[in-house]
């Protein structure tokens, strides 16, 4: 057994199937005696009873060596490409949530502009798969979210509920997955703005705003000569922040110049923004968000916007 102090990191049973061998050892936390405590080694399968028998005792986190992450990963991935018939639809949820953030993270920190769109191409394709399901639930997803600040971590997000909203709309599964893609994309020009201004807690200056207003541009100017990127994709990237009533940026364009795509991607990405912390504010619970999308819905596409609110209110129906 070992300290609580130690290298550990929690991963959720909702990620855990049953009839498989995660590959590595997983532990239970005694807190009282602060120690870890092993539940399974890493050759021994688990079974749906296991799982059951966990969630019973209100326990929905267990714990894997830090030195385990790239194992781990390996045993999502493997989930997510190539699941059973056993393997249900939340846990693949969670795996793709936990994939896209280390995958996504791991592209943007190198700054490679051609795997950042090879691995947003691969992960909107995975997304597709599971919200165009028919056994897919919204709250899973909702659920399994994660809400800190960092840029791959909102830009993972508003993917899944970019996917979301255009599957509920009844796009085609090829243009959820090249949406979903392109929600893993649209931020991508921020990466060229100092954390300093990013994670600055109190008001930016006036300086410092236009620097951000301008990523839309920097994103566009970065993807528009790759491959493997269609329109709808760029625009995304460029016109996410622009406004059906005109009073949107970069340009400040009108509702017939903005493309579907970027539509969409406006009404999730300020609902996620809204919801996640920020460096200058706490989340606002999801119902407030949405009351205010519509104080502002002139500057929405209106179907888009009513779909969403479609969408979100089942949660608190539940």
């Amino acid at each position: 057994m070992d300290n609580l102090a130690s290298g550990f990191i929690p991963i959720s049973v909702s990620m855990l199937a049953p009839a498989s061998v995660v590959g590595v050892e997983l532990f239970q936390a005694e807190h009282k005696s602060r120690r870890y405590v092993l539940y399974r080694a890493s050759d021994y399968p688990l079974k749906q009873t296991d799982l059951t028998k966990l969630r019973h005792r209100g326990v929905h986190q267990l714990f894997i060596r830090k030195g385990a992450q790239a194992s781990y990963q390996s045993y999502l991935r493997q989930m997510i490409d190539n699941p059973g018939d056993d393997v249900p639809v939340s846990a693949r949820v969670g795996a793709l949530n936990e994939v896209v953030r280390d995958l996504l993270d791991s592209a943007f920190r190198a700054g490679d502009t051609d795997a950042t769109v090879s691995t947003a191409n691969y992960l909107g394709q995975r997304t597709a798969d599971i919200v165009c399901n028919d056994q897919f639930t919204r709250s899973d997803l909702f659920r399994v979210l994660h809400h800190d600040y960092a840029t791959f971590t909102h830009s993972a997000n508003v993917a899944f509920y970019a996917g979301m909203l255009a599957a509920e709309l009844g796009f085609s599964q090829e243009d959820v997955a090249a949406i979903s893609s392109g929600g893993l994309i649209h931020d991508i020009g921020k990466l060229k703005i100092p954390d300093k201004i990013l994670c600055k807690p109190g008001r930016l200056s006036e300086m410092e705003f236009r620097e951000i207003k301008m990523h839309p541009v920097t994103g566009l100017n970065q993807l528009v000569h790759r491959e493997g990127l269609v329109e709808g994709q760029l625009m995304m990237v460029y016109q996410h922040h622009e406004r059906v009533c005109g009073g949107g940026y970069p340009v400040g364009i009108g509702d017939d110049d903005i493309h579907p795509w970027a539509k969409l991607c406006a009404v999730v990405d300020v609902f996620e923004a809204l919801t996640s912390n920020r460096p200058y504010r706490t989340p606002i619970p999801k119902r407030r968000a949405i009351e205010l999308l519509e104080h502002e819905r002139e500057g929405y596409e209106q179907e888009f916007l009513e779909c969403w609110k479609k969408i979100t209110s089942k949660l608190w129906q539940r």
